[in-house]
This record gives C-alpha cells, structure tokens and sequence, in this order.
C-alpha cells in the first residue's frame, strides 16, 4: 500500500469510490455520481496539496481531502479542516484509514483540526475519537469534531 499526494487525473476514479463508501450511509453521501463529481472537484480546488491517496497495485483504496486554510465559524478563525475521507469496504480494517488522516495532519499541523461526520456513523465517530478527536457541536444530522495538537 502506498500513499501518495494525489493528482487531478485521480479524481475521475473518486466519484464511484465515494458513492461505494457511502452503502448503508446514504443519507450523508452524495445523491448520485454527478453530484459526487462535482463535490470531489469543489475539494480538491480548495487545496491540491492536501489530497492524498491510498494506492495498493495501481488501485485508489482510497482517499483524503483536507484544507489548511478553512475558516471555523465556530473557531472564528482558521483551523485545519477534513473534509472526506474514505475508504473502500473491501480496504477497511487494514489501518488505511489511519495511515491517510496521519498523512492528513502531517500537512494540517500545528493548526486545530475539525472534521464532521455524520450522527448515526458510529463506526467512524469511534475511529475518530481513537484518534483524539473529541465531539463538539451537532448541527441537524452532524456532528463537529475537534483534534487539537
């Protein structure tokens, strides 16, 4: 598995990466691969140099957007944000996910992070909270996370 920054030829393989992610979570991905596109084009304009990507033979396994320069409405100031993170079904559990967030707050870093995730995925609010994120606001189905270094 290698994990390297990712490119803009990467990003028409994301969109169908997103939409299997998100089986059995729907209701916190996109509604349909158009609109996965678009989202994963508006990511990755916001910060090139903080995509990243897990590659094992030539495969996307997956994938991370984050941002060094988002501004907090609840922070009132600039923090470290993590917008999507995912992994395929048939990766998870290998330590991808892990690896990718580290890969993540290497360039976020020595900034606060927050991510959000939704309320009912308590799959990943525990791997996030195992990676010293702690629960903040819910604002309807989603909840802010906070890492600070």
């Amino acid at each position: 598995m290698e994990i390297r920054k990712g490119k803009r030829e990467d990003l028409q393989y994301l969109p169908a990466i997103l939409m299997e992610a998100y089986k059995g979570i729907e209701e916190y991905g996109e509604k349909n691969i158009e609109k996965a596109r678009k989202y994963i084009e508006d990511l990755y304009e916001e910060d090139p140099e903080c995509f990243f990507v897990a590659e094992d033979n030539g495969k996307i396994a997956g994938f991370i957007f984050c941002n060094r320069f988002w501004y907090s409405k609840f922070e009132h100031s600039h923090v470290g944000a993590i917008h999507e993170v995912v992994v395929l079904p048939s990766y998870r559990h290998e330590g991808i996910g892990r690896i990718l967030i580290e890969k993540a707050m290497e360039k976020l870093k020595p900034s606060k992070i927050e991510l959000w995730v939704g309320e009912k995925n308590e799959n990943a609010i525990k791997f996030y909270e195992n990676l010293g994120f702690k629960r903040r606001e819910k604002t309807g189905k989603w909840i802010r996370m906070v890492y600070i270094a």
